[in-house]
């Protein structure tokens, strides 16, 4: 019997860096019923008078070119190992 994760999406943060004002934040993504990965990235400008301009960007592994995708499977495939590795044996 496999162990199956308590929730069916898994996230895992892969990037952020702020800089004063600004701020950008990088997610990876899985979907354990579909198989679907995607990394999500965010940036964030707040205004001198405290507006904040937030830009979502959503793109699928797929859709990336295939150096770019390889880089972010073997992340995805070292999160996943480490997540269960820390989930207790049944």
């Amino acid at each position: 019997m496999s162990a199956v994760p308590k929730s069916v999406v898994k996230n895992f943060e892969v990037y952020r860096r702020d800089k004063g004002r600004t701020g950008i934040s990088r997610m990876l993504s899985h979907d354990f019923q579909t198989g679907r990965s995607w990394l999500t990235e965010v940036h964030e400008k707040t205004g001198a008078n405290g507006d904040v301009l937030r830009i979502e960007t959503v793109t699928q592994l797929e859709d990336m070119d295939s150096d770019e995708r390889a880089l972010y499977e073997l992340r995805l495939d070292k999160e996943l190992a480490a997540e269960l590795a820390a989930m207790p044996a049944l």
